[in-house]
């Protein structure tokens, strides 16, 4: 099935990421034979749009910030893919598709000293900026510490 056929409400949900369905598709491919690869991927297809069907429709898909690679609807999507492949893959592998999604953001930050006062404000006025977006679209809890000079 095309990801364009896939039944979903496109005016408050959004895709899996391109790279998160190149994990899932890798995944399949080291467990089932060829021939069941298509089938597979669709049942994961047909369970993230029956999740999405009952999921709420207040996370404003393709404006939050939380929705783009890596982000709430490819954690929707892996889980789909382990609902479907529980049988044959390991936490492990769920563990991969995630740090390959999500820690390459990581790793373009160099490391820097936190104790350091530019840091330590750059860091406080970063997570104040996620905590407004976290607020706006009520999808996550976050509360930030208040920003103490010393």
């Amino acid at each position: 099935m095309k990801d364009s056929e896939l039944q979903i409400d496109r005016s408050c949900h959004v895709l899996y990421s391109k790279p998160c369905k190149k994990e899932i598709l890798a995944k399949i491919t080291l467990h089932y034979p060829e021939v069941e690869r298509e089938v597979v991927w669709e049942q994961v297809q047909l369970r993230y749009a029956e999740l999405l069907s009952k999921w709420r429709t207040d996370l404003g898909g393709k404006k939050n910030f939380h929705n783009g690679v890596g982000g709430t609807y490819d954690c929707i999507a892996i889980m789909c893919y382990y609902d479907v492949c529980r049988d044959v893959t390991t936490f492990r592998e769920i563990e991969e598709i995630e740090e390959k999604l999500i820690l390459p953001t990581f790793r373009k930050l160099k490391f820097v000293d936190c104790n350091k006062p530019f840091w330590r404000k750059l860091m406080y006025k970063a997570f104040v900026r996620a905590k407004s977006g976290c607020d706006k679209w009520h999808d996550y809890e976050m509360t930030v510490a208040p920003y103490e000079k010393n």
